[in-house]
């Protein structure tokens, strides 16, 4: 199911951004953007409104993402299949989650990990793409 209110990511992420912002010794990292994006997509206009300057001003995000407690890894809209997924796929879901946090959070949301845990092992391809990142 693709549905955000069923994979309950609105709650996860909802209660990591306030644990986040009420004790500095916690840190996350977050993967599938297009959670996220819908996260953020269903955010009221004050609340979005709020982030945005909590952002430009250095207080949430920004000042989370440049102390490295709020993460995003591997940069993709979603987990693609690691071990079969043709490279060209690989590089459009990457290239479009990261753009959306770029334009979201500019250049301190960047990715710099790029790896996943996938039960089924890796191809050569993701190695060498992820290498490029």
């Amino acid at each position: 199911c693709n549905d955000i209110q069923h994979a309950c990511v609105q709650y996860i992420l909802d209660s990591v951004i306030q644990a986040l912002v009420q004790n500095p010794e916690r840190r996350f990292i977050y993967v599938e953007i297009a959670l996220f994006w819908r996260w953020w997509n269903e955010q009221s206009d004050d609340t979005r409104n709020t982030v945005k300057e909590l952002v430009n001003d250095g207080q949430l995000f920004l000042n989370l993402l440049k102390l490295g407690r709020l993460e995003f890894i591997s940069g993709g809209w979603c987990m693609n299949d690691e071990a079969t997924t043709h490279y060209n796929s690989i590089i459009d879901q990457h290239s479009l989650g990261v753009e959306f946090l770029r334009d979201q959070f500019g250049e301190c949301a960047r990715p710099k990990i790029g790896w996943q845990i996938d039960p089924f092992g890796h191809s050569r391809e993701v190695a060498s793409l992820f290498a490029q990142v």
